[in-house]
């Protein structure tokens, strides 16, 4: 099992070096097949908490606090109450919507849109749309395990990549942060999954790696299509269409 996770690891997380995905994108519907998502959602919130402890420190010169920590908080917020939703509502259910879901995000991912040259405007209406965005992605994750729908639609859509990067990062590292301590609260973090958690980090660190390697040699917005369309059959399986 051990293995496979690292494989997994590998794999996910040279995605999101190479084409800037959650790697909970592949994580979650993958062991969703044969796993139980409140065993699946915990362990990927801590092994992504562990993860971008080092991306925080990468992004530091990026990060624009007014605009980044009201975010990450929103985001957090929603992390919390997508937990509870994961607690209470049916297993079915909820691998159907993750289902949806990812289908959805293969499906946009083929739209071809181009990114802003700078941010916008840093005001109330701006902060609120962020707040929103960032409060209802979190939901999403916090419920589903993965699938960040509104914020891989709106933040390419208003902000340039280094923007992105930041508001990405500085959201991912508050949130994996309160989102592992409320799948702990819940009683879903056991010790063998924080275990196997820990076990998958030399699978993590070698797909960061090969990811960033990925990324300077390989055209961007074609692998970025490419694998998204990955996805289509573990949506489809997760769909029972498949």
């Amino acid at each position: 099992m051990v293995l496979g996770l690292n494989l997994l690891a590998v794999f996910a997380f040279a995605v999101k070096g190479l084409a800037g995905f959650g790697p909970a994108l592949f994580i979650v519907p993958v062991l969703g097949l044969s796993w139980p998502l409140r065993q699946v959602v915990p362990y990927t919130a801590f092994l992504l908490f562990l993860a971008n402890l080092p991306m925080l420190w990468l992004v530091r010169q990026g990060l624009e606090p007014r605009r980044d920590l009201p975010a990450a908080a929103a985001y957090a917020l929603g992390l919390v109450l997508g937990t509870r939703l994961l607690v209470t509502l049916p297993e079915a259910r909820l691998k159907f919507a993750l289902g949806l879901v990812l289908l959805v995000f293969a499906l946009w991912s083929l739209v071809r849109l181009p990114s802003p040259e700078t941010a916008p405007p840093l005001n109330a209406a701006e902060l609120a749309r962020l707040a929103l965005v960032m409060l209802t992605g979190g939901l999403l994750v916090g419920a589903l395990g993965a699938g960040a729908l509104p914020l891989f639609v709106y933040l390419p859509l208003r902000y340039p990549p280094a923007a992105m990067r930041a508001l990405f990062t500085s959201a991912f590292g508050l949130g994996t942060l309160v989102w592992t301590l409320a799948n702990w609260q819940a009683g879903l973090l056991t010790a063998e999954l924080a275990r196997l958690a820990l076990l998958s980090l030399p699978g993590t660190l070698a797909g960061l790696w090969l990811g960033a390697r990925l990324f300077e040699r390989l055209p961007h917005r074609g692998q970025v299509r490419a694998v998204a369309l990955l996805l289509v059959p573990v949506a489809l399986g997760l769909l029972g269409l498949f």
